[in-house]
């Protein structure tokens, strides 16, 4: 159906990016619901951690995106970007389901260097791969499918998020959040056709 709607010769890569997106992001806002919440009442941290966590996040995210995108250019084609995109997605789901365990604050504290440095690889590597497969004169339109599906999948999951941590607890968001970011890996890993596309 997201084939359909892309209506373009790339639409399969296309569609499997918007996918791969949705999972990956969906994880983070999925977290991003209780993050503060699972820090104050479970680890006994302050609203000040909270702060210094997503601030340490957003510093190496910062600080990592311009030599992530010098290695992403020094090769040719596009196969850097999808193994890149691979890696991302693994290490950001393993870092996400190693939370699920932590115990101290500092264990927090690591992980979100780890998340950091893991959604740098993703944006790099995904909008070199989304924006350079869209045809010249259809950019409006993908790029308004892509936002709709996004923001659609965002909306679902803070709902779903709220209802999860009510229930189970928070750190279960976190374990759920590794397994769909690790899936949003395998969607890419699986789809054989996308090796023309690189």
């Amino acid at each position: 159906m997201l084939s359909r709607l892309y209506k373009s010769k790339n639409s399969t890569l296309l569609s499997a990016l918007t996918f791969n997106d949705a999972a990956f992001w969906g994880a983070d806002v999925f977290v991003g619901v209780i993050f503060a919440l699972y820090v104050t009442q479970n680890l006994g941290g302050t609203a000040i951690d909270v702060g210094l966590m997503f601030g340490l996040y957003r510093a190496v995210r910062a600080f990592c995106a311009i030599p992530i995108g010098k290695y992403l250019d020094k090769i040719k084609g596009h196969v850097d970007e999808y193994y890149t995109l691979l890696f991302a997605s693994f290490l950001v789901g393993a870092a996400y389901i190693c939370l699920f365990f932590v115990t101290e604050l500092w264990q927090v504290y690591l992980g979100m260097i780890v998340i950091g440095i893991g959604h740098s690889l993703d944006i790099g590597s995904w909008k070199v791969l989304f924006y350079g497969n869209i045809p010249k004169g259809s950019e409006g339109e993908i790029i308004g499918v892509y936002t709709t599906v996004m923001s659609i999948i965002y909306g679902l999951v803070t709902i779903v998020a709220g209802f999860v941590g009510e229930t189970f607890g928070f750190e279960w968001t976190l374990l759920f959040a590794g397994i769909a970011t690790i899936c949003s890996g395998l969607i890419m890993f699986s789809i054989k056709p996308l090796k023309k596309y690189l």
